[in-house]
This record gives C-alpha cells, sequence and structure tokens, in this order.
C-alpha cells in the first residue's frame, strides 16, 4: 500500500500537478502567427495581465517563435506622475513618446532572429526588464 501512493505521489509529481508547474508561455503556432502579450506598469515594473501564462508574474518572459508578429500592449497604471518608455534590446522597437499614468499603447514588430534579448523601460532598468525570447521553429 506504502509502495502504490508512493508511485501515485511520484506520478503526479511528474506530471507537475503538486508542484505548481505552469504552463508553457508559447504553443506551436502557424509560421508567422500574431503572438499578442499585455504589460501592466505598476510600482516601477512590468507585471504581466496576457496571456494567462504571463498573469500576475512580473516582468515575465516573453516567449514567441522567430517570424512571429509580436504585439505589446503596454498600460502605465502608475499611481503617480512617472513617465515610462519601453524598447528591445536589438530590435527596432521604440515609443514615439513617453507613456503617462492611465496611457495605454501597442508596439508591433516582426520577431526576425533566435535569440535571447531584452525588453525594458529606458527610464528605469534596473527594474524594469524582462527576457525577451526568440525560438525557431
Amino acid at each position: 500500500m506504502r509502495v502504490q501512493l508512493l508511485w501515485v505521489l511520484s506520478v503526479l509529481i511528474g506530471l507537475g500537478i503538486l508542484t505548481g508547474c505552469n504552463p508553457p508561455a508559447t504553443e506551436p503556432l502557424p509560421r508567422g502567427a500574431t503572438r499578442e502579450f499585455v504589460l501592466i506598469i505598476s510600482d516601477l515594473r512590468f507585471i504581466g495581465e496576457s496571456p494567462l501564462a504571463i498573469a500576475g508574474t512580473e516582468n515575465p518572459d516573453l516567449v514567441v517563435q522567430v517570424g512571429d508578429r509580436v504585439k505589446i500592449t503596454i498600460k502605465n497604471e502608475e499611481s503617480q506622475l512617472v513617465l515610462h518608455d519601453f524598447a528591445v534590446s536589438n530590435h527596432d522597437v521604440k515609443l514615439p513618446h513617453y507613456l503617462r499614468p492611465n496611457q495605454t499603447i501597442t508596439v508591433e514588430f516582426i520577431a526576425p532572429r533566435v535569440g535571447e534579448f531584452f525588453y525594458y523601460d529606458p527610464l528605469h532598468p534596473t527594474t524594469m526588464r524582462g527576457r525577451f525570447i526568440v525560438i525557431g521553429r
């Protein structure tokens, strides 16, 4: 009986049921699919809102496949008058103007090459920085 219980527990742990395993942030999509993310700015951090895999995560990893159209919506929900910016390293992704509280903006671009990059706020790079990961197909 004890051996059976240990076996069941090991199977459940292996499946991630008892460990709280998060679903992967990326799913197989057709080449050139649109991958959408929503990031909330709060307390000098990016907080993931969607998709569900990043919801509530501070400075979440954004994972896409090479060739995907990437659409990132950024909502500034700071309670104080703090301006923000947004950029992605090694990509031509920048905001046309600083983001004020209660403003929302969306950036769109194609993920051109495989690699690990960073998205960040150039005005607050030490606390507002996350990984932008482009995987191959």
